[in-house]
């Protein structure tokens, strides 16, 4: 597995998945801040430290997610690349947006923070549809980024004789 290539593109997929929903929560005129809603799930509090705990915690997730995009490049379809990781993309956005729906609210409402709810829904459409969009887009450049995969199953070629 290619774990440099895997850390690197799970970084960059991290970021531009807080870049494009920051900008269409901001676009959509609601709280949309991906590490703000991370840290304060955490520690109930929004100040910048929470704010850096919930940066570090996304990037953590994102390399641990690219890790895992690794995986199933090596093991499972043995190939690589945009449409590839687009596929294996669908299933993340799926999971991401039932994950988020599952942050503590408690812990929120003490930071003045209202719940997001699954896939963001209590932000909009629009920022829900930029949750969906820029999960996709972490799965394609992961697929992009990470390359030819190393492991490849040895196929046998079953040779029929005539008797």
């Amino acid at each position: 597995m290619k774990f440099s290539r895997a850390l690197l593109s799970g970084l960059l997929g991290a970021m531009l998945v807080y870049v494009i929903v920051l900008v269409a929560g901001a676009l959509a005129g609601s709280h949309a801040d991906l590490c703000g809603l991370l840290g304060s799930s955490v520690t109930g509090a929004a100040d910048s430290w929470t704010w850096l705990l919930g940066a570090l915690g996304q990037l953590a997730l994102g390399v641990v997610v690219a890790i895992v995009y690794g995986a199933i490049f090596e093991w499972v379809t043995q190939r690589a690349g945009a449409a590839v990781g687009f596929i294996i993309a669908l299933a993340h956005a799926i999971v991401a947006g039932l994950a988020v729906g599952f942050l503590p609210a408690g812990h929120l409402i003490e930071a003045n923070i209202a719940p997001p709810g699954a896939f963001m829904e209590y932000r909009g459409t629009a920022v829900v549809g930029a949750f969906v969009i820029a999960h996709l887009v972490f799965g394609t450049i992961v697929g992009t980024l990470y390359g030819r995969p190393r492991h490849t199953v040895a196929t046998r070629v079953i040779v029929w004789r005539q008797v």
